[in-house]
């Protein structure tokens, strides 16, 4: 004769499974808010105030690139050697800056010789739309051919290509390089990934939920096996935001183009105010 499965204990195994539903939906809600919202932790969009794009045009002389996207009208700014520029800089802050903060350090500090495109994601700036890795790419592609052609170039020339990003921003930086094969750059602060990044702040095994998906690593990879180039890392010792030991594994693992330069004292948004000299020296040489 057959026994009941659970007969002995019916209202134990209620019970477990009462326990086992209540312990998913504990667990679940917050892993699907953080699947769902994790734009919202990643981007924080700002916009220009009334006056500031025609300020930055009649103080550099710069020029705005239009354009249009699949998230709609797009505005970058290109500014510097705009009539005989030795290369053409690609330049992205971090996922709290718009393009034009870096306009008034790249003046006073960046290699008179050259031309700066200062690049905002979608949702940032002037530009519309929202961000995402794939959103982010679209626009690169779109503004770095039509920055070259208002510099009189016929084409983006790698060898003229240079690309500086801080923060987010180097991830930005690094799919261009791969979009447009450019071999040479500095980068801030940068992680390994997204999903390296999940894990650092909520210190869970949470990459698998990552969709806002930047590999540095991967994007490095990229670089090292196009052939010769160098990448200069500049990170602070005690960045509060990105480890700089996420800076040490990406020179690690690539040590043929990538030299990390190690501030100590310096934190995520102090190495442009006060190591303004060494991040200088970094793109002269990353310009040669």
């Amino acid at each position: 004769m057959e026994t009941p499965v659970n007969s002995k204990h019916p209202r134990a195994s209620n019970k477990l499974r009462r326990w086992l539903f209540m312990f998913a939906i504990i667990c679940g809600v917050p892993l699907a808010f953080l699947t769902a919202c994790q734009s919202r932790l990643i981007y924080f969009p700002r916009s220009y105030g009334p006056g500031v794009t025609a300020k930055w045009s009649a103080e550099t002389h710069g020029k705005p690139i239009e354009f249009t996207t699949s998230q709609g009208k797009q505005r970058a700014f290109l500014q510097g050697n705009l009539k005989s520029p030795r290369n053409l800089w690609i330049v992205c802050g971090g996922n709290g800056t718009v393009a034009l903060d870096w306009s008034d350090w790249l003046v006073d500090h960046g290699p008179r010789e050259d031309a700066w495109l200062l690049v905002d994601f979608p949702g940032y700036g002037d530009c519309e739309g929202y961000p995402s890795p794939a959103r982010i790419r679209e626009s690169l592609a779109a503004a770095v051919p039509l920055a070259t052609k208002t510099l009189g170039w016929a084409d983006p020339n790698p060898a003229h290509l240079r690309f500086f990003g801080h923060s987010l921003g180097a991830a930005a930086c690094l799919i261009a390089a791969t979009e447009f094969k450019i071999q040479r750059g500095v980068l801030v602060a940068p992680f390994t990934s997204t999903m390296d990044m999940a894990q650092v702040v909520t210190r869970l095994p949470l990459g698998f939920l990552v969709t806002q998906r930047f590999n540095n690593e991967a994007r490095l990879a990229d670089l090292a096996a196009r052939g010769p180039g160098e990448v200069i890392i500049l990170h602070g010792v005690n960045d509060e935001v990105i480890p700089v030991t996420m800076s040490r594994e990406l020179a690690a693992r690539q040590k043929d183009i990538v030299r990390l330069i190690e501030i100590p004292g310096a934190r995520h948004n102090t190495i442009q105010s006060q190591n303004s000299a060494q991040l200088a020296d970094a793109l002269r040489e990353a310009g040669h």
